[in-house]
């Protein structure tokens, strides 16, 4: 027991830091619109399982099935609020760390390159955010870390078929908990296919990732059967079909290097020296591990947009700090290499927490809650930029109640504005500035709305109107 202690506690002392660093943003802000989405989509799905309650059709709109995370957030934010939700992505993300290590430490037979993978990862900014946002994101990258650390090195004798199965279903359970997470798929079969090779053979190889990926296939099929053509509509909105937007493909590229450039530049150059040193089976294994920090960024350059990319990016920085991890063990074999790159660790955590508060660039809606909240309390139907953040802390509000200003249609707006539809309009002049002034025009020439409040946050001012009569 105490060697074993010994032997871990590395890894210990990386995910203290870790935890450290993440917990010091789990009440730096109010929700995100996303985390508040997430989990009022949690709560109704409990209320529809357990009451028939009616609820939105999320599933055709949502990035990953609404019934896998936000009912576990859910309970999460029950028991003790966002902080809780959030505490439950930390957690994920500890285990996402031990698994890095974990994965290494098979993939190399090299506790020391292990130790350098789960250290560099753990303070990235990309795994920091992730560490402290409710969000699916964070046990979406659980489940693919733990399929990656099931396919790699598997010896003969343990059960190979077995252990694909599961592997299977894991990354099953990724790409159903988050669908974005299929661009690694094919890393995750890369890993299967060449940690087994040569050792095993190729025919052997070969077989292993025909398993993984035949039983990956068959239960998602199961899974869009069962869930309906709903389902398929989703996948095709937020991930096969997702809509191109007007970020430029540097913007994307520029920021995704910004944040792992300390990740892709040693495990490309791990790659590299094993290729100069003629270990073609290792070099080709690394350069699979690093090609994958790649993917996302490449793909969203594609689509021209640089929404969610801080989070997308942790995925393929994953495997690739497994490359970067040999190559700083390999350096550190000398003293003055090893205290070199303990060293470098200090100002990497730090950038990496500086980038990661960074990230949590929305306004804190506190002062906007409390002056609307007694505007709600009789019932009636608002209107709102998005409506998710309110909707989340104004439970005793539907979802029925809301509206967002999202539609180009000012002449709906304008209708629904003049027989008095909305008894709460709420602007930010934000994400909607062209309909936020229509709709403010709207409000002066139909008379009957008074400006209640207007709140302060951030860089944002948010003008809240209700209907207090005709005038």
């Amino acid at each position: 027991m105490a060697r074993e202690l010994r032997t871990r506690w590395p890894l210990l002392a990386v995910l203290a830091i870790q935890a450290a660093l993440s917990v010091g943003m789990l009440r730096d802000k109010t929700a995100f619109g996303d985390e508040a989405l997430y989990l009022s989509a949690g709560h109704l799905e409990w209320a529809h399982w357990l009451h028939g309650t009616a609820i939105p059709g999320y599933q055709t709109w949502f990035s990953g099935a609404p019934v896998i995370y936000p009912p576990l957030g859910a309970i999460a934010s029950s028991i003790g609020g966002l902080t809780a939700a959030r505490l439950l992505s930390l957690f994920c993300m500890l285990g996402v760390t031990s698994l890095v290590w974990g994965t290494a430490a098979r993939l190399l037979d090299d506790k020391r390159a292990a130790f350098f993978a789960a250290a560099l990862f753990a303070v990235v900014a990309p795994t920091l955010h992730l560490g402290s946002f409710a969000t699916y994101d964070a046990p979406a990258l659980l489940l693919l870390a733990a399929a990656s650390w099931c396919a790699a090195g598997v010896r003969d004798g343990q059960r190979v078929a077995r252990r694909m199965i599961a592997v299977g279903i894991l990354l099953a359970l990724a790409n159903a908990t988050k669908y974005a997470t299929a661009l690694y798929d094919p890393t995750v079969l890369a890993v299967t296919f060449l940690s087994a090779w040569p050792d095993a053979g190729r025919k052997q190889a070969l077989r292993r990732a025909a398993i993984l990926a035949g039983t990956s296939a068959a239960l998602l099929g199961v899974l869009l059967a069962l869930g309906g053509s709903g389902y398929l509509t989703g996948i095709e909105v937020t991930t096969t079909g997702r809509a191109h937007g007007t970020d430029s493909a540097s913007l994307a590229l520029g920021e995704a290097c910004s944040w792992t450039a300390v990740v892709l530049v040693p495990a490309v150059a791990a790659a590299v020296v094993c290729a100069v040193r003629r270990q073609w089976p290792l070099a080709l294994m690394l350069g699979v591990l690093a090609f994958s920090t790649l993917l996302a960024p490449a793909d969203q350059a594609r689509l021209q947009t640089v929404t969610s990319l801080s989070k997308h990016v942790d995925f393929g920085a994953w495997f690739a700090v497994i490359a970067a991890g040999w190559l700083l063990s390999e350096l550190s074999r000398r003293r003055v290499f090893l205290t070199a790159s303990l060293a470098a660790m200090l100002p990497v955590a730090a950038l990496g927490t500086v980038q990661a508060r960074a990230m949590v660039d929305w306004p804190d809606v506190t002062g906007l809650v409390k002056a609307v909240s007694p505007l709600t309390a009789h019932g009636g139907h608002f209107l709102v930029e998005t409506t998710d953040v309110l909707q989340y802390y104004l439970p005793d509000t539907t979802w029925q109640e809301w509206s967002d200003t999202r539609s180009t249609d000012t002449a709906y707006y304008q209708r629904a504005i003049e027989r008095h539809y909305y008894t709460v309009v709420i602007l930010g002049f934000n994400q909607t500035l062209p309909m936020d002034y229509a709709i403010a025009m709207d409000l002066q020439a139909a008379g009957g709305y008074r400006l209640a409040a207007t709140v302060h946050s951030g860089t944002t001012d948010f003008y809240v109107w209700d209907y207090a009569g005709r005038v």
